[in-house]
């Protein structure tokens, strides 16, 4: 009667996790696979429908952004700092809220699964979505820009509201409208500065009326907006000069200082009075959305 010997493999022979198995199992030991480290780095957000919405940008650089809406209340708060991760502890300094001094330090034990970020408060959790931009309070709709838009025109100080404030960080522009209006008068007022491709950041831009320009600066006075016989001053003609002089810039903030010749949009217009030029001087913007 034939004797059935059991199949003697070696171990070069078989495929690689095969291998891997069997030398594990031959020294005794079990193969370990160590977990990845949680990086939460990335833009979140988290909604509760018709009632709230959170939205937090972790940077890597280090830099916090959070922006809450009230939706239902029709509000938003804005808050900025830096975060740094210990362990699985998410730890956020909070530096500015409302674009204000502020200073709270907060932590959240958190948890990354399925794409999803989870952030466990004192009195319960949030769980947050990955999405592809930050948002701002601008964006909302629920406030509005308050502050200083100021200049001298032709020696006069005037100061305006600012009625328009269209503000693209990311792609290096920023355009603010403001009107004087009383009982006699209105004025208008357009700041334009183009620091495309971007980002837009602090520094100097200035009237360049040439091609492929860099960093330029357009600025448009009008001490009539309704009238149909003059169009206005502005920086398109004559190459006159005129400079905005960026300090700080966020979606929710600019402050600058500006001064430029405008000169009739339309050659052969004047203005009222017989004016060829207006003088804008000593221009200061401090505006918040608020």
């Amino acid at each position: 009667m034939a004797t059935t010997r059991p199949l003697r493999t070696h171990p070069s022979r078989l495929g690689p996790l095969v291998f891997i198995w069997w030398l594990a199992a031959a020294c005794g030991g079990e193969s370990v696979v160590a977990p990845a480290p949680s990086n939460p780095e990335g833009i979140w957000q988290s909604t509760r429908v018709g009632l709230s919405e959170s939205t937090l940008r972790l940077a890597n650089d280090g830099s916090f952004t959070r922006v809450v809406a009230d939706l239902a209340g029709s509000g938003c708060e804005s808050a900025a700092g830096t975060w740094r991760v210990e362990g699985e502890t998410l730890r956020i300094q909070v530096s500015t809220v409302n674009n204000e001094p502020a200073s709270a330090a907060e932590s959240y034990p958190f948890s990354l699964e399925g794409g999803r970020l989870r952030l466990d408060g004192s009195s319960s959790t949030e769980e947050f979505s990955r999405i592809s931009s930050m948002v701002s309070c601008v964006d909302y709709g629920f406030g509005s820009w308050t502050g200083l838009l100021r200049a001298e025109v032709d020696g006069a100080p005037i100061d305006f509201a600012a009625i328009a404030v269209r503000v693209d960080v990311g792609g290096g522009t920023v355009e603010i409208e403001g009107l004087y209006s009383n009982e006699f008068d209105d004025r208008r007022l357009v700041l334009r500065v183009d620091g495309s491709p971007g980002p837009l950041e602090p520094g100097l831009f200035t009237v360049q009326n040439v091609p492929r320009a860099t960093d330029t600066f357009y600025g448009l006075y009008h001490p009539e907006p309704g009238s149909v016989m003059f169009s206005g001053f502005d920086t398109t003609r004559l190459l006159p000069p005129g400079s905005f002089t960026l300090g700080a810039i966020s979606a929710e903030r600019v402050v600058a200082t500006f001064s430029f010749r405008g000169n009739p949009r339309v050659e052969g217009e004047v203005g009222p009075g017989g004016a060829t030029f207006v003088e804008i001087a000593a221009g200061r913007i401090e505006l918040t959305y608020r």
